[in-house]
């Protein structure tokens, strides 16, 4: 890509997102009121990517975290549904977040722009103290590993309520015809041999899937974005937090999410092993289902084409079209030379 056009690129998307932002500022202050919260209490924008997320400052206490969800991606049931498993967690001694119920006694409230049709349902969160787990330490995967057991063992035991409904990151949701974050199919510039190699690579992983099978001992509720951005540590105490990707799908999902932007790198193996020590310090995990943690790695670089493509407005797919074309492409040959 041509330096110039990749800067002019760049700037529109900054300029949409600024827009954006802008518009839902005033979506974002009138979820306040929705909360019970001043309309005046300072408001400060953290963080633009899947969703709008907000420090909110407070007379007391440490404030707390609005979160406007994007369009068209999770329903008011699934954000439901979300809270329940994360407040079960917590009940279970696993740190998560603590949800603010609005004022009609819902904790997702549907909120509208004052003078324009534009609403996004959202949620508040008590502001939780800490620093994200460093990403560069082994002791950070060893913590990973066993913070997904964790959640693992409590997902096979625990009673779901009436009405809960996640995504499922399965051989539909990862690797179907429509998939969850979109088709690798429709990223701009794949030339006619990556759409071949990809789409053979997703053919073997799929069936390759369908046949390791959805025994409970191996698929279940996950968090699926468990990394190190993702943990909160805190006077030495990790809590667990964005549950927005959580789902049903192969345990093992969970360390392919974490090894997907790795596996280039030398040291990939050893974050593997890391995680994998934690895991099994609470349950045990056959190495028969670690063979089949190539093909989830797979799948995990595929819906990532698919992600920079359907969120190619935010700056984030932006900047990372290209490594993320790049990985999925090395995988694949990887995987189907293995």
């Amino acid at each position: 890509m041509d330096p110039s056009d990749q800067s002019e690129g760049a700037r529109r998307v900054r300029d949409f997102l600024a827009h954006e932002a802008q518009e839902l500022g005033h979506v974002a202050r009138a979820a306040l009121s929705a909360f019970g919260l001043p309309a005046d209490s300072p408001v400060q924008l953290i963080s633009h990517r899947e969703n709008l997320t907000y420090r909110v400052e407070a007379e007391e206490g440490d404030g707390f975290v609005l979160r406007l969800h994007r369009e068209n991606y999770q329903s008011r049931a699934n954000v439901e549904s979300e809270f329940a498993w994360v407040m079960a967690l917590r009940e279970a001694g696993i740190r998560t977040p603590v949800p603010v119920k609005g004022t009609d006694g819902s904790v997702v409230q549907t909120v509208s722009h004052p003078d324009k049709p534009i609403s996004r349902d959202c949620d508040l969160q008590l502001w939780e103290p800490g620093e994200h787990a460093d990403p560069e330490s082994a002791e950070t995967m060893v913590l990973l590993g066993e913070l997904n057991a964790r959640v693992h063992e409590h997902a096979g035991s625990w009673q779901r309520p009436a009405g809960f409904v996640r995504q499922s990151w399965d051989e539909h949701g990862l690797l179907g015809a429509d998939p969850i974050w979109g088709r690798f199919e429709d990223v701009p510039g794949l030339s006619a041999d990556a759409l071949r190699q990809l789409g053979e690579a997703r053919d073997r992983a799929r069936a390759e899937l369908l046949a390791f099978g959805k025994e409970d001992d191996r698929f279940g509720l996950i968090h699926a974005d468990l990394l190190p951005d993702n943990v909160l540590v805190h006077e030495g105490s990790p809590m667990i937090i964005d549950f927005d990707d959580s789902g049903f799908s192969w345990n093992l999902y969970d360390l392919a999410t974490l090894l997907n932007d790795q596996v280039a790198e030398d040291s990939w193996e050893e974050t593997r092993d890391s995680w994998l020590e934690g895991y099994r310090r609470v349950i045990a995990l056959p190495d028969s289902h670690l063979a089949h943690l190539p093909a989830l790695i797979m799948a995990r670089h595929l819906i990532s084409l698919g992600w920079v493509h359907t969120r190619s407005e935010t700056l984030t797919a932006y900047e990372f079209t290209e490594p993320v074309i790049e990985l999925a492409l090395f995988w694949s040959d990887r995987y189907l030379g293995s």
